[in-house]
């Protein structure tokens, strides 16, 4: 099985587990369309591309699908942040929507390492969060409080809200999803 089918696989879990353990109806809405989207998406071929930050993957663990994942991360193209200058040494994307043709969808992965924060910011579409691994401070929703989230919790945020996250004592990993205004749809 190619790496994109591990992965096409690996990310449609994902999106049933989201579906499932929602937290909000915008939530499931999201998560449906990603995984409608990923399903029959085509592939973009890429080279494989590591960052220092996945040096704690051995530290990614507490499901099946964190095992997983960090079996698959080595063969995946990992690029820094363009929200913090650290050349990926904390953090790192995985840009999914550039592995796979994601019309109207921007997704990826995002690695933050065991103590490291993810900036402040905000962005015109909606977003829902899986946390894969780790367990986070995130600030979202439009809330100023930072909040524990837990493996296998989703949070959502709506269009132009303030969200941060602050990693805990292992990796942070989580799968996102933006959809909606602010998104080209081809």
């Amino acid at each position: 099985m190619s790496i994109h089918e591990l992965l096409r696989s690996w990310l449609i879990d994902a999106a049933d587990t989201a579906i499932k353990v929602a937290a909000r109806d915008k939530i499931i809405q999201g998560a449906n369309k990603f995984r409608m989207a990923i399903e029959t998406a085509d592939v973009v071929p890429y080279e494989p591309q590591e960052l220092p930050a996945l040096r704690n993957l051995n530290r990614v663990a507490n499901s099946e699908r964190a095992t997983k994942f960090a079996e698959l991360a080595p063969a995946l193209r990992w690029v820094p942040s363009h929200r913090w200058d650290d050349e990926g040494r904390e953090r790192a994307l995985c840009v999914v929507s550039e592995l796979f043709d994601l019309p109207g969808i921007e997704a990826g992965l995002m690695y933050v390492d065991q103590g490291c924060t993810y900036p402040l910011h905000n962005h015109p579409p909606q977003e829902l969060y899986l946390t894969i691994s780790g367990v986070a401070r995130w600030r979202f929703g439009g809330s100023e409080e930072l909040v524990k989230i837990q493996p296998n919790m989703t949070l959502y945020n709506h269009p132009s809200d303030l969200h941060a996250v602050e990693a805990g004592d292992t990796p942070l990993v989580a799968l996102y999803v933006l959809w909606g205004e602010g998104i080209p749809s081809c």
